[in-house]
Formats: C-alpha cells, structure tokens, sequence
C-alpha cells in the first residue's frame, strides 16, 4: 500500500472518532495530511516512507506507528492511549487500610516480581527515591511495552495482574520460600499510586524495543469516570527514548520506573523508611540460608534514597539478630486439607531464637529500648513483647497479631521454665500456600491453614481442626512428642549456656568445682561449679551471712506446716563467673543447729569445699515473694530458749527393770567384763533424753516429757580394740553395725531397740575393749565400754613374726623360730612351761628327716622360741629341683603342732664324679669326647644345686660351647661334656681336666692323646734324573704296630681337615700346595725333581700336625740308569697341581688315576722311558727310532687305550645311575613346591627362602661385592668384621625383607634389576666413601677378589617418607591413601603399594636412622615410591590414567610400567629375587624344601663332574688312539 493510500485510510478513522468523541475540549493542532503523504511513518523507531507494507507488522497485536506531518513538531504523550477498564468484581476486593508503607511496598512487591525473573548475569536492582516533586521506584525487571502479552496496559488495570497464575509454583520448596509471587488481586500498583499521589507517570522498556512506553494516571480523571453503565478507564500514554541515567541503572537495557507526583499522604524519615523497608524484605536484601557456600547473599540490589540497604544497620530484624544466642531450633511443617473433594497443601517453617537475660537484664527489654531509640513507637513491655514474627514468601506480615503459639508455652508458673520460654521469639516463614489479607499485612484470620498455625501445640483445639499436619526435621519426620521434647531440651540448654541471672555476689566469691553434691545442694545435675557468696545483692537490698531470717510457711518446699527460723550461711551461684545460664540458691540453717553443724566452706591445699551438713537450701525466689523477712536479736533470743529445752542432748540406755516395764522380756544389759565366748544380751534399748532431763528426775525417766519423740533413726556401732600378748592395738576396729527407727511401747514413743544375740551371737570372740557408740545425727551420742578376756582352754600353736620363705642349706642351722600359743577362739595365751617336742623335715612321700639338735626356751609373755636346729640329709635328690619341705613342730604330750614351709637346698660343690672313665682314652686330635658326664655333689652326697658355676682347667682339651671354662650344672645335678669336649693336643702329647672349687682343685683327670707315625707306602729308589718327576708317592698314617687309621680323612663339608704338605729348599717344590688325606693314606701323583744332580731333600707332614713328619732324600743323577717310572701323567715333563682359591687341596680321589706296575730290576732302579723323545720321533718320522723302545711306547698305548676303554663304561652306568637319580629329586622337589601353593605355584624358581638366596649369591655371583657380603655375613659376623659393624653395610637389598609370593617377588624384582637387587646397604653416608677399600680388603681376607662394580644404597639419602605410619600397625607399613577413580571409586585389581607389600623380619623392623626411620621410610620407599600393584596387566593397563606422574606400576602377571618405559608379560627369569615370607606352620616344608634343592644341585655338579670326566677321557683316548695307529704304522714300515 502507497503511504498516501494509508494516510488517507488514517485520516478518515480520526475524522469519524473526533466526531463520535469529545477528547478534552481544548485546542488542538491542524494536521497537514497532505504533508503527511510525502513524510513517514515511525515504528518503533524505524522510519517508513513511500510504500507501507503491511506483512512486516505482527497480526493480532497492537502495533504503535507514529505519522509526521512534516511540521517539526513531535508529541511524546497522547491521550487515550491505554485502556484500563477493569473487571467489575475486582472492585469489591480494594484494601481498606492503606498506609504510605504498605503503599510503598505493593509498589515494591511488583518491582521484586519484576526483577526475580531476570536473566542470569542481569542485575537486579530496586531504587526507590523520596523526591521533593515525587516518589520514584525504579527497577531493572523485564520491563513492558505495547505487546498484547507484554502491555504496560496491564501494570494499570484493576485485575490484569501477570503474577497470579504463578502461585502454586510457589508452594512448596525450602525455607525461606524466596519465590516473591505476590500478586492475588492485580490492584496493587494502580490503587497503591492512587493512595500516594494526584499523579503517576509509568515509564516502561523491554530489551527488544528501542523505546520506552509511558502511561500515566490521573486520579481525579479515574475516580470520576469509572466503569459504571458502558464507561471505560482510558488513560493518556505515550512513548519516547531511554534517558541515560535509565541505561546507566539497567545496563542490560530493561526497566520499570513508577514516578508519583503531588503525593498527599504524611512520608516518614528516610532512615525509618530504610529500616521499615529492609524489615519488610530482610531475606531478599541479604540472606544466609540459600548460599551452597556460607556466605552472605544478596538476592536484590535494594536502594532507598541512594543508599544500600544491606549498609543499614538499624531496623527490627536486624536488631533483634544482634540479640540473639546459641543455636537457632528449627522444624518443618506441611499442612494438607481436602475440602469439596480438592486438596489443598501449604508448608511452613517456625525457627525460634533464644533472647537470653544479660547482666541481668533482658535482652527483649534492650531490644525494645534500641527500637525506641531508632524512632520506632514502642508500647510494649516484655510480657506483652511479640514473640511470633510471620513472613509470607519471604516478605514480613507486620500485622499478624499473634503474641505467641501454645507450642511455645510451657512450664509452671513462676517456674524457670517458663520464665527462659519467655524469652523464645519464634520467626515463621510461610510459602503461598498461605493466604495473607488484601494488604498483605496480616493472614487471612478464616483461612484453615493459618488457623491451624495459630493453634499449634493445643490439644483441645487440634481435634477441631480439618487440617493434617507432618512434622520434619533435618529432613526426618518426627512425631509431635519429640518435637516438643527436643524444643523443651533446647530450652534448657540456652538457659545454661547463656542466660547471667541478676543475683550478684558483693564480696569475692569462692568457686567450688570438685565433689559437688548437686542433689543436696539443690542445683542442675549437670552443674559443674558453683560460686559461693558471703553478701548478695538482690532486688537493691544487701543479704549477709548470719543473718537471722524467718521464712514464712508455703514459701517453698519444704516448708509447709510452720515458719522456719533460720541462719544464712551462704549464697551459691550456679557456673563460673563467665558463664551463662546459672540459678542462685540461698543456704541456711535451722535454728536448732549450731554453727558447727551448720554449711561449711573449707580449703585445704588450695582446692575448696562446701559442705552442707544441717543447713538448707532454698531458692533466691523466697527473698522475691517476700515471704523471707529479717527478724531481731530478741525475737531470736526467745525462740532459741523455747526450741533449747525440746532439743535432744543426750542418749540413756535403759536397764533391766526399765525393759520388764516396757514388758520386753529377755537380757537387755552389758556387764564391764565377760570371758570370750560368753553370749552377747538379748536387745538393747536406747532413748533420747532432753536437754531438761537431770539427774534428780531418774525416777520419772520412763516419762515421756522425759523421753524425745525423735523421727530419724539411731545409729549403733561396735568397735573393738583387740590385746594381742601385753600390747593393746593402736586403732579400734568396727565390729558391728545396725540403725533402727523409734518405736513404742506400752504408750511410751520414742524407744530405739537394737536386738543383738540374734544378729550377732558370736560377738565375744576376741579379746579386747569393745566399744558401744549410740548416735542420733552428729550431736546426740553415748558411749559403753566391754571388756573380753580370753579363754583358758588352750586351741591350737603358731609361728610368731612376720615369716618369709626361707632358703636353708643343707649343714646350716634354721633360723630361731617364736611359738606361740592360743585359746579357742585364736586369741593368743602364754606358755606355761616348755613342751616335750619332736621336730622332722617333711616333703614327699616317703622323706622324712627328723632333727635331733634343738634348743627350746620360754621367752617373754610366755612365747616358746626354738633355736640352732641343725639340718643334714643326703636324701636332697628325692625333693629335687624345688626343694620345698615342710618344718613341722609337735608336741609330744598333746595333739598340738605348727608347721613352716622353706626350701632345703644342697650344700655347696665338695666333689666330683665320672659316670664314664673310659670316655678319655684312645683320644685323637680334634675329635670331640662322647658319653662323658660329670656328677656334682655337695659334702653331704646330695647333687649341688640346678645353675651351680663350675669352673674347669684344662690342658688340651677345650669346650666348644659359648660358656667355655664356665659351666653350670643342669637339673640333674651334672655337666654334660658330651659332643663339647674337644681334644686340641696332637698326637702322643698328654691332656688333663681339673675342676676347682675357689682355690681347691677338687677333681682332675689325666689322659694321652693316642700315637701316630707317617709312612711311606713303597720305598723312594736310590737315583733319580734331574729334571723328571716323582710319581705316585704314597704316604699312611699308622698306629704304633703299622695299622692304618682310615678315620684320617679329609672332608670340607665336616670340617675335618688333613692334608699333607711338601717342604724344601728347592724351589722346584710348591710349599703351598697340600694334598688330601683319604681313609689314612694321601697319595701324590707327581713330584717335581730339581734341575741339578746332588742330594734333593725334603721333608713331607700332617699340615695341621706337623709332628708327623717324614724327611726323605734322593739322590739326582744325569744317567739313565734308574728303574722305569709309571708313565700315567708323563706326557707333561713337569706336571704341577694348582688349585682353586676355595681349597687349596689337590684332591688325590680322582679314581681314573691309577698307579703304574713297577718292575724293580736287579740293581733296584726304575727304568725310565723318555715318552717325550719317543713322542718327537714317531711325530717327525724322520729321527732314528730303536726298535725296542717303539715296541714298548706300543705296548703302553695299547694299555691305555684298553684302561679309557674300561673307564669310559664306568663313566657311562654312573651317568645313568646319576641321572635317575637326578630325576627322582626333580620329582620330590616338585612336589614341595606344590605344597607351598598358592604362593609357590606361578613361579617356582622364585621359591626361595633368605638363607638359599644368601648362598645362591655367595656361590653364583662370586666375585661381586654382595658375594664377599655373604662370606662375611655367614662365617664371619659382627663385630668381627669391620664391614659388618652399626655403621657400616648391614645388607643387601635382594635380603632386607621378603614377599609373600612367587609372582610378587619376580616383578618387584625384575622392576628393580639385578644390580639394584645386589646393592650394598649402609645406615651411615659416613663410611660409603671408604667401603671399596673396606671390601677389597675383606675380600682378601678371605682370599678373594671383586672384579665387577656394585652400587651403594645409604639409609640416610634425603628421598625418605615423612607422611607417618599406619597407627598400631606392626609391620609399620607407610600410612598412603589408596589410589580412586574420578567418581570417587576404588581402582579394580590394585592390590596396594609395593612399598607396603614387603614383609620385614622383627630385627630388620628395629633398624632406624639417627632419626627414627626405618627401612620402609627410607630404603624401600627410596627403590619403590609410590608403585602401584595390580592383579593383572589389563587392570594396571587400565589404571595408567589415574596414576600420579612418575609412580609408576606393575602386575603380578609380570606387566611393568616405568615411566615411559613398559614391559610387557613374558616368560623372563629372575635369578635374584626376593625371598619368600616363611610362615609360621610351614618351617619344615621350607625345611624340606631346602633339603631336596640341595639334593637336587649335589646330583647336578656330580652329573656335570662326571661328563666332564668323560669328555677328558674320550680326548684322550682320541690322542692316545692316533699314537697307537702312528706307532704301529712305523713299526710296519720299519
């Protein structure tokens, strides 16, 4: 459409409503249509011109175009622009009671509707501004415009409301139910800017238009023309752009601004309105309860006048917050209701405050003193004060007329409970399920749920109501009785927490903290502490101690019937100084108890004590009823007189003739003395007498003026003070107590009878002085006195004193024994001569040992004393070891006896004696003595004593036990010198044992070593060449008559050494080599002869006993004229032995060695055949050879080719024989290691035990540092090694500790590598730097050497653990937490940390630092840190995610991941590793285990010994076989 077209459409709809309306009356401006066509038009601040297309404007909806007319002159308001015709029925519902307050906040209730809704991140602003011109309240909500759905039509339409559909998303949720919902009638706005103002301008804009929509009200113009007969409310609008200062305040570009002009109503004082406002909405302004974090949150930006309402600190809430303490109690309540089949449901929450008495004064009255400073009008007292605050979502109801809730009244009147529920403020918030009145100021009073809150905690008024209501808390539901339990109990604990009563003490107090007795004292049973006062005041008057007081009768418990005289004695105060919450208590006395027994404070040491005693106590609130007076010292005096002649004073016992008047029957008096034994009376009868009471009235005692009507009971006690001999006892003893109440007879009240023969029939036993006490209280008491003479009849003997177990020797004398004597009934009499008596010494069946020699006396008070009674037996050994026996003493005349028990022990070491003579001959060097022991006796033939030291002398002999010369004698009374006695003297030299005693040899025993002699086996010859070799020098070792000793046999593994050595001045003998001994005869298979012709002597001897020697000599010639020597061995002109470092020893046992025949000749000379020439002959084939010489080197050949032959198949059935036997222990090995499943079964060569490991080592690795280690560790140990010492290496790491499987021990070790596991371990940095020179001389020591490098690991590195152990742990394993998943979760698979998984002996535990680490601080965690152990390689695979850098981690399947290095499972062998942990019920399986390797690697070495020897054979043979065929081929050809 043209824009002519659409101007002259407009042009005739405003010429047909000027007609149809009267607008106003007043002038109006001439629009150029004509100039119209050719302007624009603006819509929404968009300009169109020429064409008008109607499909850009919105269909439906109200779209604002604006015409120019080209005059320059542009409007911003018009009339009649918004329509604001309400629902007639909304007019009924107008509020009646408005104030500028309540007005102000309907004003502000829509702006908070407003800006709750905002985007995140949009500020939420509320300004209101008390302007001289105007009222403004401006908010940065999402603003309106002319929209249907948006209209700003609607924020002046009575009923239009846009929030009253959002209600019951208001119901329900947490408190404080922040969900600002309002809106229930749609006036507030409108109706409240009428009660402000003549005038209101509402200037509107949402972020999607570019403009701002104005409308403004009238109120003469609505009230005059209000919707009556067809009339509507039409109000001016307009519209125009956003100032700055609007921008500036909303900065995301939407708001709302109420402006009210010519306002009438009376506007309080800024700073009232500030503090009214923030009371109003408190939670939105600042509001703790919704923060996740704690923190103070400010849902709204609140500002009156500028100001920021959080800065405010004035106002109710806020001064009531200030005034609170302790803990806030809280519940929950949703209340449900169905009516006409609809339910209907609403929730609130009550949250009481505890306004505790300060100083004594209540915190309410200073509130209310604060409020009325503050300005606000306060006619309130603390009785009256308003305990009940309702806030509606979050918004304060400050109407609500309820002074309380009859949840929160409790208690008796004048009670402290009621007094503290006094001081209880319950704050409730409700959500929308409530209903609140038109002004929203005050709850709808007819509304079921609000009725049902007001009556809360009313039993009769429960029942009336329709309403159900659930009760939670803490989220858990509860009934009501523990909810009103809970709140009784929270009650009381801020009354002692916080409540500073009035009562103050003027003088300093005394606390008293230590065994207070609460219940007497009448205070809280959970007080601690009291404070105790000598001068209170209370309510302005001065109280003092002594004081006389009258309290009146029905002042409080306790005194009902009649006044109470009294004394106060003091004033308590609960608590210490600084606490809270104590009652104060008065303390006083009756008139009838002194001082003395009255209340009484005391220090002893500096720690106070009260002590109540007679005294009283009453609370302080008898000086508040006025019912406790002060009297004077007349009125005193005159009640005191009267009260003294009725106290009692003292107690009477009645005799027989008083008792047969009261008719009780039976003896009823106590003599001054009786015998023991005698009967005790029948009863005893007590009275009370008064202080009236005098001798000169006996006659009328049974009166009963005479007598005091007592109520309490009467306390009697028996004492004794028992004679022993002619000593009296120094303390008296209670014997017997009873009480009883008074009771009548015969008209007679106030008789105390105590029956006593039937109680205590036996009361007379001992002798003594027994003491009759009668006491009433501690005031009223009497005393009777009884003496108890023994009996005459004699009773039984004892051992006087104070006996001790006695050790006496046998020879010795006992020690003077008293006996005493006593009657019947054990009380003690004298002697009255000395008792023909028999002494014996008794123990087992069958020992008894009379004692003749005895010395018998009466000492003083007739006690017998027995003294020199002299103890000899040789029957010792029947009673042996504990030698216990019994002393026992008769009487031969009567049947009277005493005995003792003491030990008897022998006699000290008098001589010795052999129980095998024969075991000291036919003695041999190092050899132990079997079968030989040694009885001990004392002088009188009884075996010493078990532990006694015996010392020994001796002469070739010595004892191989850690005691040596010092033994002790066993429990049979001997020295077993079986298996420890070894003869250290050689052969032929004699030897002696001696035992001394001090200085006396008492016992010596001589013997001889037997004789010996070395010989040669066959004669040496008489001439030698110079320059060949002796061969097959045999050598035995015979007795005296030529019998060899096959016992001298050489054996490592027995430490049973004997070999031979060789000594000479020629250096063509090795002196070092030695030559074993087998079964008495050492054979030498070769012996170098010197160069040079002459003598040739040496001497050959046991290299241990150099006394048996042979010296030999020989003559070297350069002739050839001597006998044939044997030829085994002769291919090698100078054979030499030389051997391993281990030994030393040539090992002649090797049995393909066999001797050659000897043929001596008739001059007795061997025949030498020179092998080597024939050698070098039949080699070149060029040399003239003899014939006969060839003939025979053939036949030798032929010889040794028929011996290899024979020795070969030898060779082979021992292979075999080996190689089964080789299987059967590869069998029984497998089947031990399968005992030990499961920790045995993945890896069986990981199976060892520490003890393997250390010898595997020492034997595999030999000439590494750890293999010197072992050396050391097993045959020398600290301290004799100085490597070996605290300071210095104590381990290797592959020993320190140990695994508890196969699989473990293979992946921690293959995660170190073989060079760590072999890693020296110091506890000292020190001496690292010294320990090669320290190794290698060790290592030479020990004929040793260390050829590769080692590492050194020191305890003391800075890589240690410092986060603690597990507490109570006993391995001490490192207290890490166990690795999880980002949710939270354990790993799958992790087993634990390899640090914690190894397992460390009790020794190794005890090895620490200087400061205090152990092991697994620093060395393991040093190796491993924080390695991860997982189950399987796909589950440690899995967990390289969540594994910290550089941890790393292993599986037992063998997976490894170290760093960026990983490896994956395989079948790799560790061949050091780490031990397995041996338990407890499995040493002999390991024992087993052991044994059986051991087996198995004895039956390998001599598996591979043998092929060895068969591979030298069959080269030899080889060799020997080419000879043979070369020789015989020349002898053909020759």
């Amino acid at each position: 459409m043209s824009m002519r077209d659409f101007v002259n459409l407009v042009k005739e709809e405003y010429e047909k409503n000027r007609k149809r309306c009267d607008l106003s009356g007043k002038m109006r401006k001439l629009i150029d249509w004509n100039q119209a066509a050719e302007s624009y038009l603006d819509f929404d601040g968009e300009k169109i011109r020429g064409m008008v297309r109607l499909e850009a404007f919105k269909p439906d909806s109200c779209n604002m175009l604006r015409l120019d007319d080209g005059s320059g002159e542009a409007s911003i308001m018009y009339e009649n622009m918004w329509d604001l015709t309400p629902d007639t029925d909304m007019l009924i519902e107008l509020p009646e009671n408005y104030s500028f307050e309540t007005a102000i906040a309907d004003l502000i209730d829509n702006s908070l509707q407003a800006v709750w809704s905002c985007s995140p991140g949009n500020r939420r602003l509320i300004s209101v501004d008390i302007l001289e011109d105007r009222i403004s309240v401006f908010d940065s909500g999402p603003g309106m415009d002319s929209s249907k759905e948006n209209s700003i039509a609607k924020w002046g339409k009575i009923g239009a409301s846009m929030h009253r559909s959002h209600k019951p998303k208001a119901i329900g949720g947490k408190p404080p139910y922040l969900m600002p919902f309002f809106g229930m009638f749609g006036y507030g706005g409108a109706y409240a800017c009428m009660h402000l103002g003549m005038r209101t301008l509402v200037s509107s804009k949402t972020k999607q238009s570019n403009k701002v929509f104005t409308l403004q009200l009238n109120k003469e113009a609505l009230i005059d023309n209000r919707s009556t007969s067809g009339k509507n409310w039409k109000v001016d609008g307009g519209m125009r752009d956003p100032l700055e200062e609007e921008m500036k305040l909303s900065p995301h570009g939407s708001f709302t601004k109420v402006e009210i002009f010519e306002w009438e109503c009376k506007i309080p004082e800024i700073y009232q309105l500030q503090c009214i406002l923030k009371d109003i909405y408190f939670p939105y302004i600042q509001c703790d309860e919704v923060s996740k974090t704690g923190r103070t949150l400010r849902p709204v930006e609140f500002q009156v006048h500028g100001e920021d309402l959080t800065e405010i600190v004035g106002g109710e809430v806020a001064t009531t917050n200030l005034n609170s303490k302790g803990e806030e109690f809280s519940f929950q309540i949703r209340f449900c209701a169905k009516r006409k089949g609809t339910s209907q449901e609403a929730n609130a929450r009550l949250k009481f405050v505890y306004f505790p008495i300060v100083h004594g004064k209540e915190s309410i009255d200073i509130i209310m003193e604060t409020l009325e400073k503050e300005g606000y009008k306060v006619s309130e007292s603390f009785q009256t004060f308003g305990r009940v605050s309702v806030r509606r979502l979050g918004r304060l109801l400050p109407e609500v007329p309820w002074a309380s809730i009859p949840f929160m009244e409790r208690g008796a009147i004048a009670s402290t409970l009621q007094k503290c529920c006094q001081r209880v403020k319950c704050f409730v918030d409700l959500d929308a399920g409530f209903v609140p009145t038109p002004s929203k100021t005050d709850l709808a009073n007819q509304n079921l749920f609000s009725v049902a809150l007001k009556n809360f905690g009313s039993k009769s008024k429960e029942k009336e109501n329709d309403v159900s209501m659930v009760i939670h808390r803490e989220g858990k539901s509860l009934t009501y009785g523990q909810v009103d339990q809970s709140y009784h109990d929270w009650v009381l604990k801020m009354h002692k927490s916080y409540d500073e009563e009035d009562a103050l003490g003027e003088d300093e107090a005394t606390v008293i903290f230590d065994s207070l007795a609460n219940k007497a004292l009448c205070i809280s049973p959970d007080c601690q502490a009291v404070r105790v006062h000598k001068v209170m005041k209370r309510k302005g008057k001065s109280w003092e101690r002594g004081q006389k007081i009258r309290i009146m009768k029905g002042a409080c418990a306790g005194v009902h019937k009649n006044d109470l005289y009294a004394t106060i004695d003091y004033f308590l105060i609960e608590n210490f100084e600084d606490e809270t919450g104590g009652d104060a208590r008065i303390i006083c006395r009756q008139i009838n108890f002194s001082e003395a027994e009255g209340c009484m404070l005391s220090t002893i040491n500096g720690i106070s004590k009260l002590e109540l005693r007679k005294s009283y106590s009453l609370p302080i609130s008898i000086i508040d009823s006025e019912k406790c007076v002060l009297i004077d010292e007349n009125e005193w005096k005159r009640k005191l007189v009267r009260q003294i002649e009725k106290d009692p004073s003292t107690i009477d016992l009645l005799d027989e003739r008083d008792c047969r008047t009261l008719n009780l029957t039976g003896e009823t008096t106590i003599g001054a003395s009786v015998c023991a034994g005698e009967t005790p009376p029948q009863q005893i009868v007590a009275v009370v007498r008064p202080a009236s009471f005098t001798s000169s009235k006996l006659s009328k005692k049974l009166d009963q003026k005479h007598i005091v009507k007592m109520d309490g009971e009467m306390l009697m006690e028996v004492k004794v003070q028992g004679t022993y001999m002619n000593r009296v006892e120094k303390i008296a003893k209670l014997l017997y107590c009873d009480r009883c109440f008074p009771t009548n007879r015969v008209g007679i009240h106030g008789l105390y009878i105590f029956p006593l023969e039937s109680k205590f029939p036996h009361m007379f036993k001992k002798s003594g002085t027994y003491t009759f006490s009668f006491s009433v209280g501690s005031s009223v008491s009497c005393e009777k006195k009884v003496t108890v003479k023994p009996s005459s009849k004699v009773g039984s003997w004892k051992l006087g004193g104070f006996v001790k177990t006695m050790n006496v020797r046998v020879g010795s004398s006992l020690p003077p024994l008293s006996i005493y004597c006593y009657d019947e009934y054990r009380n003690p009499i004298p002697f009255t001569s000395v008792p023909s008596l028999e002494v014996k010494l008794k123990a087992s069946p069958g020992f008894e040992v009379p004692i003749y020699k005895i010395e018998a006396n009466l000492i003083d008070w007739g006690v017998l004393e027995l003294k020199n009674m002299l103890v000899e037996t040789d029957r010792l050994d029947q009673i042996r070891p504990d030698y216990n026996a019994t002393l026992e003493i008769c009487s031969k005349d009567d049947p009277f006896s005493t005995s003792y028990r003491f030990n008897v022990e022998p006699g000290p070491l008098k001589s010795v004696v052999e129980n095998n003579p024969q075991a000291l001959e036919n003695l041999l060097p190092d050899s132990t003595v079997e079968n030989y022991i040694l009885e001990m006796f004392d002088g009188y033939n009884n075996h010493v004593e078990e532990g006694t030291d015996v010392s020994f002398c001796m002469n070739g002999f010595c004892i191989l036990d850690s005691r040596g010369l010092d033994q002790k004698v066993d429990s049979d009374g001997c020295i077993d010198l079986s298996g420890i006695l070894k003869v250290t003297a050689g052969y032929g030299n004699p030897v002696s044992l001696a035992i001394m005693s001090g200085k006396k040899e008492i016992f010596k025993k001589e013997s001889q070593v037997e004789m010996r002699e070395l010989r040669l086996f066959k004669e040496l010859p008489e001439y030698c060449t110079a320059g060949t070799n002796l061969t097959n020098l045999i050598f035995k070792v015979t007795d005296s008559v030529g019998i060899m000793d096959t016992r001298i046999n050489n054996d490592d593994k027995s430490q049973s050494f004997h070999t031979l050595s060789i000594d000479s001045d020629s250096c063509s003998v090795d002196r070092t080599t030695r030559y074993a001994f087998v079964h008495g005869s050492c054979k030498i298979t070769s012996l170098s002869l010197p160069d040079t012709e002459g003598v040739f002597s040496f001497k050959v001897f046991h290299s241990r006993h150099p006394k048996l020697h042979m010296n030999l000599k020989i003559q070297l010639t350069s002739s050839a004229q001597t006998s044939e020597r044997d030829e085994i061995g002769s291919f090698e002109p100078n054979p030499r032995i030389y051997l391993t470092p281990q030994s030393k020893i040539n090992s002649t046992t090797n049995p393909w060695v066999t001797p050659t025949q000897q043929t001596p000749s008739s001059q007795s000379q061997f025949r030498l055949l020179s092998i080597k020439e024939m050698s070098s002959a039949i080699g070149s084939q060029t040399a003239p050879v003899d014939m006969s010489q060839l003939n025979d080197f053939t036949e030798i050949l032929k010889a040794k080719l028929n011996s290899y032959g024979e020795r070969i198949l030898k060779v082979n059935e021992r292979l075999k024989c080996l190689e089964a036997k080789q299987e059967e222990a590869l069998q029984e090995l497998s089947a031990l290691q399968a005992s030990l499943e499961p920790i045995g079964v993945s890896f069986p060569e990981c199976l060892s035990t520490k003890e393997s490991m250390m010898k595997h080592i020492e034997e595999k690795h030999h000439n590494t540092a750890a293999s010197v280690f072992c050396s050391l560790y097993r045959n020398s140990p600290a301290p004799k090694s100085q490597l070996l010492s605290k300071q210095g290496a104590f381990g290797i790491v592959a020993l320190l500790g140990s695994v508890c499987s196969t699989s473990l021990s293979r992946v921690l070790s293959e995660y170190l590598g073989e060079d760590t596991m072999l890693a020296l371990v110091y506890k000292s940095s020190r001496l690292i730097q010294d320990s090669d020179r320290k190794l290698q001389a060790e290592a030479a020591r020990l004929e040793r050497s260390i050829t590769t490098r080692f590492r050194v690991k020191c305890l003391s590195a800075k890589s240690r653990w410092i986060g603690g152990v597990v507490e109570n742990d006993p391995q001490r394993k490192l207290d890490m937490d166990d690795p999880q998943l980002t949710d939270g979760g354990p790993i799958p698979g992790f087993k634990g940390y390899a640090v914690n998984m190894i397992d460390l002996a009790e020794e190794e535990l005890r090895i620490k630092t200087h400061d205090g680490y152990g092991l697994r601080e620093t060395l393991f965690y040093s190796l491993f840190g924080k390695l991860h152990v997982y189950e399987t390689k796909a589950q440690a695979e899995e967990a390289l995610d969540y594994i910290g850098g550089g941890d790393g981690a292993v599986s037992l399947d063998g997976f490894v991941a170290n760093g960026d290095e990983v490896i994956r499972p395989g079948c790799s062998k560790t061949e050091i590793h780490f031990p397995i942990t041996v338990r407890e019920n499995e040493e002999e399986k390991w024992s087993n285990l052991e044994a059986a390797r051991g087996r198995v690697r004895r039956v390998e070495k001599e598996i591979e010994e043998e092929r060895c020897s068969l591979l030298k054979l069959e080269k030899k043979m080889t060799k020997a076989n080419e000879r043979y065929e070369s020789a015989t081929k020349l002898s053909l050809e020759s």
